[in-house]
Order: structure tokens, then sequence, then C-alpha cells
């Protein structure tokens, strides 16, 4: 019975080394190497599935961890190796002697030394990851959503009588950084110089009088976040008590979205991700705020476009999404509706990004050459467009999604002192043109208003969900009340945000309104 005790204890023991290894290690990566992502991302993710998740992503984490994992786990195994040690001479030494002594005590205060690890491990990993400013959050309310807050459904948009056609592509982690100081970037050469020029001779709404762009604030700043936050004007906030993104049933119910609005006035609406667009609840998203076609790389396999075996980094590259891509909005084209069509590319993801076969490699790092070859993939996109019979009655949106999180010094190392990091944007063939496009203090919360202005739709008050018309000359709200302000007030829980968006229902509301005209 002794026997099996002791062994159980040294099973214990081992196991909850291991444990607190691998959770003090975790939490070291995440904060080295995603210094930009969130407790709230982290939490988001895990509740809604990380299914779809790069194979080269995970061996990547798997490359750079595994060996501090096995420092820590032998530094912290020293103690119980010299102590077993110690454990069987004194053994030795009672079978010798015949003595009556019990040795579990001795056994004991390894385990407890394995508790002592472990409580260490999730303290330093609580404080790495910002748990104790999380917790904070959620424990100090905020009116502030409440009061800024502008519903589609209370104010009027109206539409031209020929609509035009709206399409929104996002380069995934598509900063400013990566352009030239010249032109407003924090570069000492441009990495992306064909979208450098591409914001330059259309509309680029920036915070300098150089190519700029919006400063994320909380809630808009990982890829899901800024789907929806440019979409509907609001930050996406992690509920306290259950789930409420895993269907397109519950995803932000009482939102009034972009796609709500174009639905409404008869457009045909279509997204396409080169991923799994269940990763993060996007389709849910997409499905519940005006009931988007969704093409995936699940589509693009079971349409017999690509064989499963076929998968590169999150599904496919992006060369097969902008192919796909024209096919798709030459079909939409060719229908009576007017159409909305969204994507979304992928290689330029951290770690490093995904480099394909055709791209050059001009500079020193994976990463710089894979972003210069998505600049020259976006413009290529864009003078096909041109080429359209289509093309003067569509509007092309191009915004990066969030700011890269590319850890280990990258964009410092890069970039002056002082220099602030920014999201992309061009708007191409805009039915509107700005007061003032330079100089504003904006986050991707504005771009859902501006979007529609930009096909055309008269905003009532210029304002929807905490978001402003760039085209227009109101003040957005953090040029209100200031950047730093309104980030501190949309970290803060929110009892309108919890029960009117995340419970609520504005799109029934909508459809009563119009009943009652």
């Amino acid at each position: 019975m002794k026997k099996k005790i002791n062994v159980l204890v040294t099973f214990l023991t081992v196991l909850l080394l291991i444990l607190s290894a691998l959770i003090f290690n975790i939490s070291k990566y995440i904060r080295d190497d995603f210094p930009n992502q969130n407790i709230d991302e982290m939490l988001f993710y895990l509740t809604n599935g990380v299914g779809g998740t790069s194979g080269d992503v995970i061996i990547t984490a798997i490359k750079q961890g595994l060996l501090p994992f096995l420092i820590t786990l032998i530094l912290i195994l020293i103690p119980i190796v010299r102590l077993s040690k110690r454990e069987h001479i004194l053994e030795t030494k009672i079978r010798k002697k015949k003595l009556n002594f019990n040795l579990f005590p001795l056994k004991r205060l390894k385990l407890i030394y394995a508790f002592v690890i472990l409580i260490l491990s999730l303290f330093f990993s609580y404080k790495m990851l910002g748990v104790d400013s999380y917790i904070d959050r959620l424990t100090n309310y905020s009116p502030f959503i409440e009061d800024n807050y502008v519903s589609g459904t209370d104010v009027s948009i109206g539409f031209p009588e020929e609509k035009r056609n709206l399409i929104v592509l996002y380069l995934e982690s598509m900063e400013n950084s990566l352009i030239n100081k010249e032109s407003g970037g924090g570069w000492d050469y441009n990495v992306i110089p064909e979208l450098t020029s591409l914001a330059k001779n259309n509309i680029n709404f920036s915070n300098t009088n150089k190519i700029g762009g919006p400063f994320p604030v909380p809630g808009t700043d990982w890829t899901a976040a800024a789907l929806v936050s440019t979409t509907t004007g609001l930050p996406l906030k992690v509920p306290v008590s259950g789930n409420q993104y895993t269907s397109s049933e519950d995803f932000l119910a009482g939102a009034y979205s972009l796609g709500d609005v174009l639905r409404n006035q008869g457009y045909n609406l279509s997204a396409m991700f080169g991923s799994d667009s269940d990763f993060g609840g996007r389709k849910s998203f997409y499905k519940r705020h005006g009931d988007y076609n969704i093409f995936d790389v699940n589509t693009a396999i079971k349409e017999g476009k690509m064989r499963k075996e076929d998968k590169v980094w999150w599904g496919f590259d992006d060369s097969h999404l902008f192919k796909w891509a024209k096919e798709e909005i030459t079909s939409l084209a060719d229908k009576e509706k007017p159409f909305s069509f969204t994507f979304l590319t992928a290689n330029t993801h951290f770690v490093d990004g995904y480099l394909e076969n055709e791209a050059k490699q001009k500079f020193d790092s994976q990463y710089e050459n894979v972003y210069a070859y998505s600049s020259k993939q976006a413009v290529e996109f864009v003078k096909w467009l041109k080429q359209q019979d289509f093309y003067d009655s569509t509007t092309l949106v191009i915004i990066g999604d969030h700011l890269s999180m590319q850890g280990g010094g990258f964009f410092p190392s890069h970039t002056y002192d002082g220099y602030e990091r920014t999201i992309y944007n061009a708007f191409i063939n805009s039915a509107a043109e700005p007061v003032n496009a330079k100089n504003r203090t904006f986050s991707p919360l504005d771009f859902y208003p501006t979007i529609l202005a930009s096909i055309g739709a008269d905003i009532e008050g210029n304002r929807l969900g905490l978001g402003t018309n760039l085209f227009s000359d109101r003040k957005t709200l953090e040029e209100k009340f200031g950047l730093k302000y309104v980030s501190n007030e949309l970290e803060k829980n929110s009892n309108f945000y919890n029960t009117e968006i995340l419970q609520g229902d504005y799109i029934e509301l909508l459809k009563e309104a119009n009943e009652d005209k």
C-alpha cells in the first residue's frame, strides 16, 4: 500500500511540475511573441472554437516554445531530484540499521513544493496575460456606449435611386508602418509601394497630413473584432456569462450592421475567406447580419476547386482567394440586384506570414516579402476591377483588419521612436468626397458609416453605432473626447451592451417600424 501511495505522490508531483512549466511558458510566449494580443481576444477564440487554425502557426509555436519549456521543467525538477537523492540515502540507512522511521512526510514535501510552483506559475501567468486588468474592467461599468450609440433603426439612411455596388477588401494585418517615412510610414524604405500609390491617388483617411489611418481601440484589434467593429460601429466584447457568439441567431442580436442595411436595400451579399469561416464566429456574424452567402476553404473543397490535401497556411493562399473572388464578383455583377462582396486575405497573418512560391524575395525578412507580395496582389485586383463594365457603379474599400501581431521586436526595430502605428485604408471610386480626410483622429468604428457614405448613402446625423461618417465634417468620438478617454471607456463593462446589443433585436424593431409605415 505504501509503495502505491509513493508512486501516486511521485506521479502527481511530476504532473504538477509539467503543468506549471507549460502554464508559465505558454504565458511568456504569448506575452513576448504576441505583445498586442489581449485577454479578450484569447477568451473570445477559446469560447468560439479555434478549429481551422493554421497548422504552420501551431508548429511554429511548438518549435519556439519547446526549448524554454524543457529548460523551465529541468530547473524546477532539480530540487525534486535532490530531495529524491536524500530520500534514497535515508531509505538505505534505515534499511541497514533497521530503524522504524516514516519517510512519508519527506515525500509529502515534494508534493507541497509542486503545488507551490503551480501557484507561482498561475500568479505569473495572471500578471503576464493581464488577467488582473481584465477582471478589473469587468467590475468597472461605464455608460459610454449607451450614451453615444446611434442605431441604424433610429435614423434615416437614404440611398440613391441607382444603387452602387460595394466591394470591401480586408487585408490581413495591413498597417501603414511598412510605408516609407517620406510618405507617412515608419520604414526607411517602402515595403508596399503599390498600396502606397493607391492611398495617395485615392481617398485615404489619415491621422496626419500624409498617408495614415485609424488607431485601434479596445474590441477592434483582432480579426473577428475588426470585421464586427467596421460594420457595426461597435467593439466586440466578450460576455461575462455564457457565450452569445456561437450561433447565427445569437451573434450581436441587437446590433444593426452594414449587412442589415444593405440586405434591407435589396443587395445581394457575399463574403469569402481563405480559411474556415467558422473560426472566430465569422460565419455566424455574416449569416446573422445580412444573411451573406459564404465561401470558404470548406466551400472550395465541396465545389471541387481544391482537394483537402491541397490546404496551405489557413486554408488556401491569397492567389486563389483573388482568383475565386473575381469569379464570384463577376457572377454577382451579372444579376439584376446591386451587390456587396466582402473578402479577407490571410498571407500576412503572423507568425512571419505565408510566402507563396511566385513571390519575390526582395527583403531580408520573410514577413516583409509576404507584405510586398500582398501589396502587388491587391493592386493587380484593382487593375482587373477597373477593366470591368460594372466598375463605374462600384465602390472599392480596402482596409487592414488590424495592426499586425508579429512579435519579436519586428516593428520597433524598423520604425523610428515616436511613430504611431495605424491601420491602412483606401476608398476607391467613392460616390462621396470628404470635407477633410487628413489630420483626423478616428478608429475602425468610424468605418461603418463611412463605408455606407462611400456608396452614396445619406445618413441622418452622420453617425452610426459609435462611428462617425469621415466624409462629413462631424467630429468623431475620439476627436470629441480624446482617444485615450474613449479607449478607457470601451474597456469597461457596459450594461447596455450586455442587454440591448448582445440580447436585443433591433432588426425586429426595424421590421415593425417598416410595417407601421
